[in-house]
């Protein structure tokens, strides 16, 4: 999956510091017991979550790095300024042990102003992105919106489907036989605090009820460390 996702590379508007988006040394000092201790590390996804088929992977993915969200040049701006948070230190990726399917988490807390920048950004990109169609002599790749209900104070989702020139992927039922990579993206607002879950898939084997129920759960645990 690593190879099939072209990287990027921006300058970001915030820094991240563990899981902190700091703008002034103030902020970073009034939470510095905060950052040091991570208590947002509590909240990540486990292999058990998932079920006894996840373990642990040894990288992450960063789909909206994907060189389609670039077609669209607003939807480019506003996936550049999400991809902020795949710099926090507050992340996790569990794969499925048989399948070529994962699950990649990242965390980010800060002020309302801040976190309320990055929900803007996962707000326009949704908007500019989810119509984008690729098509060459070899693939075709989409964006769309993808929906699955409200968790947390606001949810948003976009959805990667990259195939064959005649394939249909728009519709999940029909991925096994013409999809070759699929990326979920949900982003999840809880209070100062932002998750990004992205659901990736290879060759067919992609499981979308997965995204539903792994956001579900990844809310879970962050509402119960928060308390």
């Amino acid at each position: 999956m690593a190879g099939v996702i072209a990287k990027w590379s921006f300058p970001l508007a915030g820094v991240l510091a563990g899981s902190l988006l700091t703008s002034s040394p103030g902020l970073a000092q009034n939470v510095s017991a905060q950052r040091s201790a991570d208590p947002l590390k509590a909240a990540l996804l486990v292999p058990k979550d998932l079920g006894s088929d996840f373990s642990r992977r040894d990288y992450r993915t960063t789909g909206l790095r994907n060189s389609t969200f670039a077609h669209s040049t607003a939807c480019g701006k506003a996936s550049k300024r999400l991809t902020a948070v795949y710099r926090t230190k507050i992340a996790t990726a569990l794969k499925h042990q048989e399948r070529w399917e994962g699950i990649s988490e990242y965390i980010v807390s800060g002020t309302s102003s801040e976190i309320s920048t990055l929900e803007r950004a996962a707000k326009a990109m949704v908007r500019h992105c989810r119509k984008i169609t690729v098509k060459t002599d070899g693939s075709r790749d989409i964006i769309r919106q993808l929906s699955i209900g409200r968790l947390g104070d606001s949810t948003y989702g976009i959805k990667f489907r990259s195939g064959f020139p005649n394939s249909n992927l728009e519709r999940d039922s029909e991925l096994a036989s013409s999809m070759m990579v699929a990326i979920d993206v949900v982003i999840i607002r809880v209070k100062n605090t932002l998750m990004v879950l992205e659901h990736d898939g290879n060759v067919g084997e992609f499981d979308s009820a997965l995204t539903k129920s792994a956001a579900k759960t990844a809310v879970a645990r962050l509402l119960e460390t928060r308390e």
